[in-house]
């Protein structure tokens, strides 16, 4: 089974400007992602960049990025399915055989354990019956929104009306899906836009696997777990080595 890590690495975030390179201890957001891929030991680890500056700062790392991104696969609306189109379209004029699998690690995102995925990749390995793996968190359904009064009401209808406050264990059970995927490159040949498939193994994580940079304070609260001294264990564990 031949096995990429892939680091998506777009330079136009609008939120947070250029989020996937700003430094965390010494270190390129990105280049946590690469360590990562290549302690986990697959076949290879590429970056998808647009930015001659991150295709750099990623070889400087021990990633391969031997092309820059399409245009189409830039933009803001631009999505996973565009960038898988591109590496299919253009890895093979490289002379780079396509994988069977790949492991996606978002930069903004960076806390994992190399164990997790190494379960998710020999499941996908032993099970033709799984689609693909994810690596999950739990969450929490309590969630409200901000109605057309501009008053909280909750989001599921499951919260019964006569209570303000619900226990957790009261709603169904929820997981975030932001952590990582391990998928075939079979199913984005055959179903483009449902690359995933519809059955997808869930490894349950901690929770500091759901942290993700989408702005200035998940940054910041990312960089001081990570810079703090000494580091707490559950940090450690889930950083490459």
């Amino acid at each position: 089974m031949r096995v990429y890590a892939l680091v998506p690495a777009r330079s136009g975030s609008k939120g947070l400007p250029d989020k996937n390179v700003l430094e965390i201890d010494g270190r390129p957001l990105l280049a946590y992602s690469i360590a990562f891929g290549l302690a986990l030991g697959v076949d290879r680890v590429f970056v998808s960049t647009d930015s001659d500056r991150y295709a750099a700062i990623a070889r400087g790392h021990g990633a391969e990025c031997p092309f820059l991104r399409a245009p189409v696969a830039s933009s803001d609306a631009a999505r996973e399915e565009d960038i898988l189109d591109d590496l299919n379209l253009r890895l093979p004029l490289q002379g780079i055989a396509l994988p069977d699998v790949w492991v996606w690690l978002k930069p903004t995102s960076p806390f994992r354990r190399i164990d997790a995925v190494r379960e998710g990749l020999e499941i996908l390995r032993t099970r033709s019956d799984v689609d693909s793996v994810r690596l999950v968190s739990e969450g929490d359904a309590r969630l409200q929104v901000i109605n057309n009064e501009g008053f909280l009401e909750p989001l599921l209808d499951e919260w019964p009306e006569h209570l303000s406050k619900i226990p957790r264990t009261r709603l169904v059970k929820t997981y975030h899906p932001f952590s990582l995927e391990i998928f075939r490159n079979k199913q984005w040949m055959e179903n483009r836009t449902l690359f995933m498939g519809r059955r997808i193994f869930p490894i349950i994580q901690s929770r500091i696997t759901g942290l993700d940079i989408d702005d200035r304070d998940g940054f910041e609260i990312i960089k001081a777990l990570i810079e703090a001294r000494p580091r707490a264990r559950i940090v450690s564990d889930h950083l490459p080595p």
